[in-house]
């Protein structure tokens, strides 16, 4: 009986201790691009009832309108995360936390059920609280998890279905039910991601428990009764359209690959833990075959699930973008807390060590500061400065950044990647050219902005805020923990009117 409550007592410990880290300071910084636009899309749900790529004045695009269908539906990602977003809006108001809030706790989800995965494959309850623990301290999962975006979403029931395959492959009652249950909600956050999951699990069934297929067929029919409709109803989309110059290249498959490779090994496990590795296989060499056989069913599965993902990604991403591994971390931190386990098992010390390594590559120090300052990014000098001097009837040009200050003041603005006409840039009230630009078609406004400040038409206007990049993103070579103080400040004109 006592063991059996200090089961239940753990997942709760951790859930408690995940809030604390998971949590706090939330609405530390203002919305960056990307997190307004899944704001934006997901208050348009309040409105109408769908998501639509626009509202009355502005339009969300960040594709040059390529996401939008008839009628300004809004098609390029599935709905599930601007829905889950949406209910939040409603209940708690449209703030940053609110935006915020429910992807914390989808993050804090994927730590429990990384314990519960680990639990259900035979390991002890070190091994279950090593995983949960070291993915509870992984920086850049925490940074992903405080994002208004599908990330922890997507990480949540990627795990979901990995725990549920493992109960399936015990014949555990109702297995085959949440893993359809699992596999569908995990389409609906983000396509790519279930059919990675779809294939690991086929070949993985392939390879080890060929008389589970017949068991399977009828889920996989199921998921695609569900996944089907929506292919067809989006189908109007074309990704091609925006990337298809990078879709199955070689070059870039191959540069994308091992870019991936590294980020993992700078920023989650890192290089010299193959040391650790290593000198733990030579100390357990008399029992490394029976270790072996003991967690081949699911180490195989998590090879197979981590080069698919790897793979895939490479040739469907338009870059190797940090955030498109946040369903390959939960399992490096598995495999991570198994390969220090055998370290525990062979000496105390030599697995402290291993836990050592792993949370000492982590930038705990400037992820504690995060939560306990205050940050200033350059939307909230522009915010800042519209709120207090901008009329409800004023337009904004604006060369990247567009998104906040849609988000944040409902003005009217033009420019950024929406791809609309800049033609009304010239009229606009306030002109915004940030001094870092990402892609070709920000170079574009950024230049036709230039061309409309005519000496003698526009007053400047320097703010106490610093003109970086981007206000604060997810990508751990570009988040900021503290506030850039050797930037340039922003700057804004105003139109003189007369």
């Amino acid at each position: 009986m006592e063991k059996t409550r200090f089961y239940y007592f753990l997942p709760l410990l951790i859930l408690i201790v995940s809030m604390f880290i998971f949590l706090p300071n939330l609405g530390r910084n203002f919305l960056w691009q990307d997190e307004a636009q899944t704001a934006l899309i997901s208050r348009s749900i309040l409105a109408n009832g769908i998501p639509y790529g626009h509202d009355d004045k502005n339009s969300f695009s960040q594709e040059l309108g390529a996401e939008n269908g008839n009628g300004g539906v809004y098609k390029w990602h599935p709905w599930i995360p601007f829905y889950i977003h949406a209910a939040f809006f409603y209940f708690f108001g449209q703030s940053d936390n609110a935006a915020r809030f429910p992807d914390a706790l989808f993050g804090i989800g994927t730590v429990l059920l990384c314990f519960w995965t680990v639990r259900s494959t035979g390991k002890g309850i070190r091994a279950s609280l090593l995983a949960a623990s070291i993915l509870m301290l992984m920086v850049p999962f925490l940074l992903l998890s405080r994002q208004c975006r599908y990330y922890s979403m997507a990480a949540f029931f990627s795990m979901g279905c990995i725990w549920t395959y493992f109960l399936f492959l015990q014949s555990k009652k109702h297995a085959r039910l949440l893993l359809v249950c699992s596999i569908v909600f995990l389409f609906y956050v983000q396509m790519i991601y279930g059919a990675i999951f779809l294939a690991t699990m086929l070949i993985h069934l392939t390879l080890v428990r060929k008389r589970y297929f017949k068991r399977i067929l009828g889920p996989i029919v199921g998921i695609l009764c569900f996944v089907l409709p929506w292919i067809g109803y989006t189908s109007e989309i074309s990704y091609q359209s925006r990337y298809g110059e990078y879709f199955a290249d070689l070059y870039f498959v191959k540069i994308f690959f091992i870019d991936f490779i590294r980020q993992l090994l700078l920023y989650v496990v890192p290089f010299y833990f193959l040391l650790f590795l290593y000198i733990v296989v030579v100390w357990r060499r008399k029992n490394i075959r029976d270790i072996w056989n003991n967690t081949k069913l699911h180490m195989s599965f998590y090879f197979i699930f981590v080069t698919l993902s790897l793979t895939t990604l490479s040739v469907t991403a338009p870059n190797s973008f940090f955030r498109y591994l946040v369903t390959v971390l939960p399992i490096c931190a598995i495999v991570v807390a198994e390969i220090i386990e055998l370290g525990f098992q062979a000496h105390t010390a030599l697995g402290s060590v291993g836990l050592f390594l792993v949370l000492f590559h982590q930038p705990l120090s400037n992820y504690y500061y995060e939560l306990t300052h205050d940050f200033r990014g350059p939307m909230e000098g522009f915010v800042g400065h519209l709120r207090q001097y901008a009329q409800p009837t004023d337009t904004v040009a604006i060369s990247y950044g567009d998104m906040p200050i849609k988000w944040y003041t409902g003005l009217r603005v033009i420019g950024g990647l929406t791809g609309e006409n800049l033609e009304d840039a010239g009229h606009a009230r306030w002109v915004i050219i940030r001094k870092y630009f990402n892609c070709t078609q920000g170079l574009v406004v950024t230049k036709y902005l230039q061309s409309q400040l005519q000496e003698g038409r526009y007053r400047k206007f320097t703010l106490d805020a610093p003109d970086t990049p981007y206000e604060n993103r997810e990508d751990p070579q570009n988040h900021l923990y503290r506030t850039a103080t050797k930037e340039d400040r922003v700057v804004i004109y105003e139109r003189i009117l007369k």
